[in-house]
Formats: C-alpha cells, structure tokens, sequence
C-alpha cells in the first residue's frame, strides 16, 4: 500500500463509464461536491450516479450535467433472497465478532438469549478462519445468485467499467426503513453478477469494524488511514495491495485555516457572546446514546452552576438526530441549538455541502472545549485545535452495560482514539465541568495526544484527500479494459 500522491492525470480513461452508487446526503457531501465528481468528469469519464434522490429537481438541477445520467437507487428486493440477505447478515456478523471487539459486545445480549447462536459462534471459533473465509464466499455467491434482475437492463445499455459504492457496509436489513441507507449494496452485488468490478470508498471510521461486511470482494477500497487499512485486512480479508490510503474528503476543508468565518459574526450567527467562552456539545444518531437529551440537559446546567452565566453552551446535533428531542433546551439561557443542513427529500439524514463544512470547522475552530458521546467529532475538534471531552458516564446511573455510554468506549474504533491521549475521558458531570475550567486556562491540555490522533486517524489535513480518492479510482479504471457487453450475464463468485 503506498499513498498516492496528487490528483490523477489523464491516464487513458477517457471515455470510461462508471455507476456510483449515493444513498445518502453524506456521500453527496463527500463524492459529489468534493472534486471527486467534478475530477471524474474532467478526465472524461461517464458517470451514472444511482442516489435515491435522482428524481429530486433540486438534485436533477445540481448534478444533471454534462457526463452525467442519475438513475434512482432501487430499493431491496424480497422472496428467497431477503431469507438469504438476512442469514448471510448473521453469518458474517458472528464471524466478524470473532475477529472485532465491536461486534463481540453488540452480540453479548443476543448470544446470552440464544444458545442456537452460541453454538454456531463456538464451532465456527473452532473451525478456523479458512473454514470461515469459505463460509463467507459461499454466502457471497448466492447473494450474486440470487439477487434482483432489476439493474440487469441498465448493466445492459449502459455496460460500466467499475461500480463504486459508498454505503455498502451494513448489519441492517433491507426492509427496515433505515436499510435504505446501504441500498447502494445491491448495485455492487448486481456488479458481481455483470462481471464488473466494484470499488468501495470506505465512508466512515468506523465502518470496518461496526457497520458491516462486503456483499461481495471488492476489487479495490480507499481508507483514511493505516488503522483502517489493517482492519480491512485482518476482519474482512481485502488483500493489501487492493487497499489505498487517502485520509478524508470531508477534512479538507480543515486546511484552510485562514478560511475561519472570524469570530463576531460566527458567535452572532448563532445568538452567542462572542465575549464569553464557548463550550460545543455534539450529539449521536437516535438510539446510540438513548438517554441523549437528558445529558445535554445535565450538561447545561453543570456548566450553569459551576461558570454562573460566564460560560456558553452550543449544542449541535447530528444530521441523524431529532432537534424536537432537546426541547427543554430552547428556553435556557447561555444555551444554543444547531443543526447542520437542511431534510431532502430522498435522503434519510440531513443534507449540507461545502458551507456546512465551513460552518462545522467554524464551530470546532471557536470552540474553548468540544464534549461529544463517542463520536467521530472528537476527530474534527482535533484536527481544529479544540480540547476535547468525552462523556462517558450517563443520565441514569444504573444503566446497563449494554445500553450505556460505557460500552461504545469498548468498541474497536474508539478504543484507538482513547489510547491516542487526545481526549479527556470524563465519568461524571464533576470530573466535565472540572475539565472545562482547566481548558479555560490552558487551550493546550492533551495537546501532543490531539497531535497523535490526527496523525493515526487523518493521515494527512493537507487539502488534498479528495484528490487522493480520485487518483485511486483513476488508477483502478487505467488498469480495466473496456467493458464487455453481456445480454445474459452468469452469475460467479468474485475472487476472495
């Protein structure tokens, strides 16, 4: 695996089609308005954008252009193959916590309560990872067998050159509504079956460990960093030379630093004192973290009692989170409410581009100490130069373990950004407000293990990640031959 360095060139691909699948407004933000799109087509490739949104006018009027078809992603298809979806979920979810603390702790209930599950576990504990690798591949083969003929017309008239997908990691089912957010997964497995190879631009930092498996072998994936390309070879068998390292798109904007909206008008945007220090808390998506609101409300009024009005309170919620749960919240003094983007239809989370990035460095940026629940945000903060708190205690203190705050701390992903030193770990309000006054008079505490967690987790803030995702996809169709037109494709397993 050697990074890539710089935009891609030319490199013979002009004339090239590509599907990209776009389940969701985060991958709008970091595909389409990235550079990555604009680079695509600059090299003259063709691409077919399949969103969910592809009808949407306000999506047809920013994306239809030139080089460009949108298709709507189709949504799952049920019989036999939703059955075999499903247990091939289960199977790879059992296998994954063999390999993945973070499975292992979101199974512990489920195994407690099923001795069948038990068994399955210890036997294929037992039987090894080869026996496990061929499980996995058997699974494969008969989702690319059994899948839906439904894309088969648009393969045939439109036959691609390489499919990415975006979302395609997931341990929820289809016919759950908030399945459609992988829905990008069929069009990969529809891939497979058309003899086209699929390339994954892993989304997230944690996807590798909690939000799933590959319905299929890609053929190649970008990863932000080291960490990421290691979990890709040890839990999910993706070969290192198929692995590309690229950091994130969505950091980009955190090299720009003479970019900051100055602070006057950030803090009267949003009803602050720009004479006062700020404190930011961010939110989980509903159901991480179910008693969420009531933490904020102990947030607020900790901060209230210890800094006597002093202090400011910015709460900010995730585009997958619910502005009427924090209700109690609106009429607090010193206490403001945010939420990034805007609903569009088509999407389940909220939208927002290359301003709402701006507006989220800004808030990292201005922030005296960011406090988030096991949130990726610890990284944004980081990579801002905010202090970073996280809460790890919760708003009743006989919570269960396995649905507390203590458990997420456990998991693969955030155990990595613990161990890193950059963030202050806080068990009780007492130990939060005691840390906020600290960073009130030191902006430096933890300041050499924010510096490690950038370099573990960003690989690089230079500008140019997205550039560096467009070179991988380059290189990936220069090494393709044109694609093979096939009326009645044969449905194989893609190579492991």
């Amino acid at each position: 695996m050697i990074p890539p360095e710089g935009a891609a060139p030319d490199r013979g691909v002009r004339g090239a089609r590509v599907f990209l699948g776009v389940p969701m407004a985060i991958n709008v933000r970091d595909v389409l308005r990235s550079g990555i799109l604009d680079g695509l087509l600059a090299a003259g490739v063709e691409v077919h954008v399949f969103s969910p949104a592809a009808e949407e006018p306000g999506f047809a009027a920013e994306f239809g252009r030139p080089g460009v078809h949108l298709h709507r992603l189709l949504p799952h298809s049920g019989g036999v193959f939703q059955i075999v979806e499903l247990a091939t979920m289960k199977l790879h979810a059992l296998v994954q916590s063999l390999r993945c603390d973070t499975l292992e702790i979101r199974l512990r209930r489920t195994l407690r309560r099923n001795p069948v599950a038990r068994l399955v576990r210890w036997k294929l504990g037992i039987a090894g990872r080869r026996v496990q690798d061929a499980l996995l591949a058997a699974a494969s083969f008969l989702l690319v067998r059994l899948s839906s003929r439904a894309y088969d017309a648009t393969f045939r008239d439109h036959p691609p050159a390489l499919v990415l997908g975006t979302r395609v990691l997931t341990m929820t089912p289809p016919s759950r509504p908030e399945g459609s957010r992988a829905l990008d997964r069929h069009l990969l497995i529809a891939a497979a079956r058309h003899r086209v190879p699929a390339m994954v631009l892993v989304a997230s930092w944690d996807n590798l460990t909690t939000a799933g498996f590959f319905p299929v072998p890609p053929s190649a994936i970008t990863v932000w960093n080291e960490i990421m390309a290691h979990e890709a070879e040890d839990i999910h068998g993706v070969s290192a030379e198929r692995i590309r390292i690229t950091g994130a798109p969505q950091h980009d904007t955190y090299a720009h630093r003479d970019q900051r909206t100055p602070r006057e008008e950030f803090f009267r945007r949003h009803g602050l004192d720009p004479a006062r220090p700020l404190v930011v808390y961010t939110t989980q998506t509903v159901g991480t973290v179910p008693d969420e609101p009531r933490i904020a409300e102990m947030i607020a009024g900790g901060i209230a009692e210890r800094f006597q009005g002093r202090v400011q309170l910015l709460v900010r919620l995730h585009q997958l989170d619910e502005m009427d749960r924090y209700g109690a919240l609106g009429g607090r003094p010193d206490v403001a409410l945010d939420q990034a983007g805007q609903q569009r239809p088509g999407f389940d989370d909220r939208d927002f581009g290359q301003a709402g990035l701006m507006e989220l460095a800004d808030t990292m940026h201005h922030a005296d100490v960011v406090v988030n629940t096991a949130s990726s945000i610890s990284i944004d903060a980081a990579a801002c130069g905010a202090p970073v708190a996280c809460v790890r205690f919760d708003a009743a203190s006989d919570s269960p373990y396995d649905r507390s705050t203590r458990r997420l701390y456990d998991y693969t992903h955030l155990t990595r950004i613990v161990e890193s030193g950059g963030v202050e770990m806080v068990d009780s309000l007492e130990e939060l407000v005691d840390f906020v006054a600290q960073c009130l008079d030191d902006r430096h505490v933890n300041g050499e293990g924010r510096a490690r967690l950038i370099r573990e987790q960003c690989y690089r803030i230079d500008g140019r990640s997205a550039e560096r995702v467009l070179e991988a996809v380059v290189d990936v169709l220069a090494t393709l031959g044109p694609p093979r037109r096939s009326e009645r494709p044969e449905p194989r397993a893609m190579p492991r």
